[in-house]
């Protein structure tokens, strides 16, 4: 699929790479790989449990289901443009990652769910992040329930909402050009109001949930990263929809961890004696990762379908920027006319891959299965996140 140039992505740290050093001289090759093996099985069943909340009216179910990707109506979809104040803890778990999880709170300050005993019943301690969606008007519910988390050691951020209304506000009064000091005007407001209420300054972020590529979302995005452990931010990461080239980096960071995975569970393909295993596990492994990493990127039919529908362009044009057809045709036919065709990206794969694991190149042999699968992915990875991209750009132009 076209050479591509070397990238390091980190997937062990330095003291990692000397554990993983003194292993393989204790306990050879086979031990490393299985320690990777271990460290992709812990990345692959990481939970992700993200709280929202907020006052009825302002947004929750719609950023629920733009950060899961989907719209009002589609399957599991969180039902929008409800005014009924949340009376339980709803659940909604993302449609390609069963791991990740977003919980619908219900407002503090009611009958059924008093201040006093809010924190015990909502058992608040068991999400990893909390997002508070504002709407216009500010409600002192909002801080003290931002308090109690805060006092929990837990990390919040601070959602003001429907901005796209206030933009299409600018532009019926053809203003467009005072839209960052407008928006500067509300961030002010959100923050001295949480001042006011005697909370600690905080980054307010202006979001839409039908216009994630404007705004603010793709910085709540990495802020949010960038205050996960390790393990947790390659989830969500994962997690994300398309909605701009960023996050299409952001998630080829993460699916090359995958690929590590998916190559050392070819090696342990590649030890059987019994002839012939070795290149059907392989073949196996490879067809099943091109698909994870397909879905990943929302390169998959039923994805570029539900992209269309959402930016009102036929899914022809969308599809026409997957310009590589292995993308669209991945089968144990293509997987292997490919393979056919990439000995010379497996060795600059290979070469990439002594710059994380620094052991592989002292090792002839045994890792042969690990570096084919791993050569023919990593290259592959490339093709995928540049179709990605383009998809994106189409889909976004105005």
């Amino acid at each position: 699929m076209g050479n591509t140039k070397s990238t390091y992505y980190g997937f062990f740290k330095e003291e990692e790479v000397k554990e993983l050093s003194s292993l393989y001289n204790e306990k050879g090759f086979e031990a490393v790989v299985s320690r990777i093996k271990e460290k992709n099985e812990a990345l692959e069943n990481e939970t992700l449990k993200i709280a929202v909340t907020g006052e009825s009216g302002v947004g929750k179910s719609a950023l629920i289901n733009a950060m899961r990707g989907l719209r009002d109506g589609d399957p599991g979809a969180a039902e929008e443009g409800c005014t009924e104040q949340t009376m339980k803890v709803t659940a909604y778990q993302h449609p390609q990652l069963p791991t990740v999880c977003f919980y619908d709170l219900p407002g503090v300050g009611t009958t059924k769910f008093p201040s006093t005993t809010y924190v015990e019943k909502l058992e608040l301690d068991k999400y990893d992040v909390f997002l508070i969606v504002l709407g216009v008007r500010f409600m002192e519910n909002d801080v003290f329930l931002a308090r109690k988390i805060t006092e929990m050691g837990k990390k919040i951020y601070f959602l003001r909402s429907k901005i796209d209304f206030e933009m299409e506000n600018l532009e019926k009064q053809n203003r467009q050009q005072d839209r960052e000091r407008e928006f500067d005007k509300i961030r002010q407001y959100c923050i001295e109001k949480l001042e006011k209420n005697k909370f600690p300054s905080q980054e307010v972020f202006l979001v839409s949930s039908y216009r994630m590529n404007d705004f603010d979302f793709l910085r709540l995005c990495e802020v949010v990263k960038s205050d996960l452990s390790e393990n947790k931010r390659h989830v969500f990461n994962l997690s994300l929809p398309n909605f701009s080239t960023a996050v299409i980096e952001m998630k080829k960071a993460s699916l090359h961890r995958k690929i590590l995975g998916a190559a050392a569970a070819s090696f342990a393909g590649g030890a059987c004696p019994i002839p012939g295993v070795s290149i059907a596990c392989d073949i196996a492994i490879l067809v099943k990762t091109f698909l994870e990493i397909r879905k990943s990127f929302d390169l998959d039919d039923n994805s570029l379908g539900s992209l269309a529908l959402k930016v009102g362009k036929p899914v022809e044009v969308l599809k026409a920027e997957v310009k590589n057809p292995f993308i669209s045709d991945i089968t144990i036919t293509s997987v292997l006319r490919l393979i056919s065709c990439s000995a010379a990206a497996i060795v600059m794969a290979a070469e990439e891959a002594i710059h994380f694991i620094p052991i592989v190149g002292s090792v002839v042999g045994a890792p042969v299965s690990f570096l084919t699968t791993y050569g023919i992915l990593r290259n592959s990875l490339d093709e995928f996140g540049k179709s990605a991209v383009r998809v994106i750009i189409k889909a976004t132009k105005k």
